[in-house]
C-alpha cells in the first residue's frame, strides 16, 4: 500500500524504534525537528529516515511512528543556561521507503511513500534492521574454515538490555573477511538504520578505507593509540591489542626509571612503533605497509566479494535481535 501526502524527518544519529510497535523517547529542538511534531500533532504519522552525513542526503528507508505525546522540557548546560526542547514519543508502525520528494518551506514530503514488510523481502531482498536497537560492537570467533561465528551486539531502546545477533559466517568467507564484515555491519546499522547489500558494501568501503588510514597516520606520527580508530568505533585486533599493552608496559617502566611525563610517553609510543613493525613484518615500502597492517595486524579483508556473498551474509544473520 502507498501512501502519499507524508512528511518526513530526517534523524541523524540513526536511532529509530522497533518497525512493529516499539517506542522510543526522543528530544527535539523546537526551531528543527520539534516544530515538526507540533504542527504534525499527537496521534498523527511520519517517516523517520536517517541522514547520511557521508552522502550528504537522506536515506529512503525508515521507519513510519505515531507521534504518542509530546511535552515541553528544558535542558541545562554546563554554565546553566537553560534551553527549551520538546520531548516526543514515538511508536513505531512499520517500515516504508519514499519514491519521490518535494519541500514545502522547511518540510519534506513524499507523494508516494511505499509501506514495506522487509521480514518477508528477505528470500529477494536480504536485510538486517537496526531499528529499535542501538548496534555498539561485536566479535569474531574462528573454529576452522567452516565455522567463524560472528556475534553483535547493543542495547535495546525501549529496555536498555544487551540484546545481539550471530551469524556463523564459516564456509562462506575467510577469517578476515568475516571479521571487515563484522565491522561493517554494525557501521550500515548505525548509519542507514538497515544493513542490505549495498549499504554493507558502502559500509566496508569507509571502515577499510579509515582503518587503513589508522594505520598510515599512526606509524607517521609515532602514535600508537591511534591505530584501528574508524568512525564506528575501535577495532580489537592483534595489532591494536598490542599497540596497547606495549604502551602500558614501556611508559611505566620510563616512569620508573625516573624520566618525566612527556618524555616517558614519548619513549614508549616510539618503542611501541619499533616493536609492533618488528613482531608483524611491516615494510617501510609506504603503500605495501597499510596493507600489511590491514591485513596481517587487524585481521581485516578489503577484498571486494560477489554481490551473491553479500546477500547470503546477510541472510545468515536474524532480521532482528527479537528474532
Amino acid at each position: 500500500m502507498n501512501i502519499v501526502n507524508m512528511l518526513i524527518m530526517p534523524v541523524a544519529n540513526g536511532v529509530l524504534p522497533r518497525a512493529q510497535g516499539g517506542t522510543i523517547t526522543g528530544m527535539f529542538i523546537i526551531e528543527n525537528g520539534g516544530q515538526l511534531l507540533l504542527d504534525v500533532g499527537v496521534g498523527k504519522e511520519i517517516l523517520i529516515c536517517p541522514w547520511i552525513v557521508e552522502e550528504q542526503g537522506l536515506y529512503p528507508v525508515g521507519v513510519i511512528v505515531r507521534i504518542m505525546n509530546i511535552w515541553n522540557h528544558a535542558v541545562v548546560d554546563e554554565t546553566g543556561v537553560e534551553t527549551p526542547v520538546l520531548m516526543a514519543k514515538l511508536e513505531g508502525r512499520g517500515h516504508a521507503r519514499w519514491h519521490t520528494l518535494r519541500t514545502a518551506g522547511s518540510y519534506i514530503y513524499s507523494d508516494n511513500v511505499e509501506q514495506l514488510n522487509l521480514k518477508k523481502l528477505r528470500q529477494e531482498y536480504p536485510s538486517i534492521s537496526g531499528a529499535g536497537w542501538a548496534p555498539q560492537g561485536g566479535y569474531t570467533e574462528f573454529r576452522d574454515k567452516s565455522d567463524i561465528p560472528v556475534t553483535l551486539y547493543g542495547n535495546d531502546l525501549e529496555t536498555g538490555r544487551q540484546v545481539s545477533i550471530t551469524a556463523n559466517l564459516g564456509g562462506l568467507v575467510e577469517l578476515e573477511q568475516a571479521h571487515t564484515i563484522e565491522h561493517s555491519v554494525i557501521r550500515a546499522l548505525q548509519t542507514y538504520g538497515l544493513c542490505t547489500p549495498r549499504t554493507l558494501i558502502a559500509a566496508m568501503s569507509r571502515e577499510t578505507d579509515e582503518l587503513k588510514k589508522s594505520v598510515e597516520f599512526s606509524i607517521k606520527h609515532t602514535l600508537p593509540e591511534a591505530l584501528g580508530l574508524t568512525a564506528s568505533g575501535a577495532c580489537g585486533n592483534p595489532m591494536t591489542n598490542l599497540a596497547q599493552v606495549y604502551l602500558a608496559q614501556e611508559f611505566v617502566s620510563n616512569i620508573e626509571a625516573g624520566k618525566s611525563l612527556n618524555e616517558s610517553l614519548d619513549k614508549a609510543r616510539r618503542s611501541t612503533m619499533s616493536q609492533l613493525t618488528d613482531d608483524i613484518g611491516l615494510t617501510m615500502n609506504q603503500g605495501i605497509r597499510v596493507l600489511q597492517g590491514l591485513k596481517k595486524g587487524m585481521v581485516h579483508d578489503d577484498t571486494i566479494l560477489k554481490l551473491q556473498t553479500y546477500k547470503k551474509v546477510i541472510s545468515r544473520f536474524p532480521f532482528e535481535p527479537w528474532g
